[in-house]
């Protein structure tokens, strides 16, 4: 009696290590599945970046979104877009530009992950550039030799402004769909004769259109919105 008690005992030790087995076997594909499923979804994002423009002198205001989705693997179709303007005085001149702008480009993941989950990111990428923007100057004296200098009260002139860039940055995953991110970017302005008439100081999203290139820099915040896991 008592050694068919101990068998009985023995037999449901191993069923119970057999079920437990069974169960973790069961358990371990979804486990891992969730391990290495991608999520995908538009990304939102605020460059903080021009939020420096208002300690700076003369004062350049100016605020920037961007949109992105990773379309293909490691291929994110980027959109931004921003208004920037300023003014300053310069020997009694008054001067003043501000208006909005629009990047469409694309950037390249090149940091191989092993675990798809992942969404680290080392990037480079191109933007098309656009600007609509309006310039001011008042209180102007024409300096001239020949006529001699007059005074014009003031000059205003609608532009479109057109540039390329060149992007390389990092974007790493601090939070589930959080992101921070910053990108360096070499800008070839493509009118730099918008205006023969004046020099635009300010291009919003170029930068000064008094020169043909210029740098640029983005640090963003960004929220993913998780829509397909796979």
């Amino acid at each position: 009696m008592v050694k068919l008690m101990q068998n009985l005992k023995l037999m449901r030790s191993i069923s119970g290590y057999i079920f437990s087995g069974l169960l973790l076997l069961c358990l371990l594909p979804s486990v891992y599945g969730q391990d290495t499923l991608r999520t995908y979804g538009p990304r939102i994002g605020i460059n903080l970046a021009p939020f420096v423009g208002f300690f700076t002198d003369p004062q350049v205001l100016g605020a920037e979104a961007s949109l992105d989705f990773e379309l293909f693997p490691n291929l994110y179709p980027v959109f931004e877009l921003g208004y920037s303007s300023m003014a300053d005085s310069i020997d009694e001149v008054s001067y003043h530009s501000g208006g909005g702008y629009a990047r469409l480009g694309i950037d390249y993941n090149f940091l191989d992950l092993k675990d798809r989950s992942q969404h680290h990111a080392i990037t480079a990428g191109f933007r098309y550039g656009s600007s609509i923007f309006k310039h001011r100057a008042e209180n102007i004296t024409v300096e001239s030799d020949y006529w001699g200098d007059y005074f014009i009260d003031s000059y205003e002139n609608t532009l479109n402004g057109h540039w390329i860039e060149i992007v390389g940055g990092i974007t790493a995953e601090v939070a589930k769909n959080f992101f921070l991110g910053w990108s360096v970017r070499y800008k070839i302005l493509l009118n730099p004769n918008m205006d023969p008439q004046m020099v635009p100081l300010l291009v919003p999203g170029y930068g000064t259109g008094s020169s043909n290139r210029n740098f640029g820099f983005t640090y963003s915040i960004l929220y993913k919105i998780p829509i397909i896991k796979k």
